[in-house]
């Protein structure tokens, strides 16, 4: 595994779960979808949009040797924010030791909350987190600066080539 991309949690998507389940690896690009359209548009240069099918990114992403993770196994979006912060830190010590047996040879976390609970544990057992503060959640005001960052921190390992826009 080349890039190992930690984000916070699969969303809890409410009443409409039993519709639309809402996480990194769906079929389809819903309009919520903010971390899946950042992570396309740092690592190739694409906008993707609403009812795009995801699996030629899909595709390409794993065949670039990038996966991703969630820190909490368990949706945390709707949880108080001390709850949400707790529930983070309590799945930290196991996420690490997972990290460390994927062992990529770079990592990026893609959101400050879990950057905060997460990184000082990765950095003291010698995990290869590619930045040092937090990368902005790439909500769409924030999109282009999470693509910049993440391109930056890749950069190293050969990813990250905005010029290539086709899957």
């Amino acid at each position: 595994m080349k890039l190992l991309l930690v984000a916070e949690s699969a969303p809890d998507s409410g009443a409409a779960a039993a519709t639309e389940r809402r996480f990194f690896y769906a079929p389809t690009v819903s309009r919520a979808d903010n971390l899946f359209r950042g992570v396309v548009l740092a690592l190739y240069g694409a906008k993707v949009t609403t009812g795009d099918d995801r699996t030629p990114w899909l595709t390409r992403l794993r065949d670039d040797g990038v996966w991703l993770i969630d820190l909490a196994p368990y949706p945390v979006n709707k949880l108080s924010s001390g709850d949400r912060r707790r529930a983070l830190l309590e799945h930290a010590p196991a996420r690490t030791r997972e990290i460390l047996d994927l062992a990529p040879d770079g990592i990026v976390i893609c959101h400050a909350p879990t950057f905060r609970a997460l990184a000082l544990a990765l950095v003291a057992a010698g995990a290869p987190l590619l930045h040092d503060e937090a990368i902005p959640f790439p909500l769409g005001n924030f999109r282009a600066r999470f693509a910049a960052e993440v391109r930056e921190a890749v950069a190293s390992l050969g990813l990250g080539v905005p010029s290539i826009v086709a899957p």
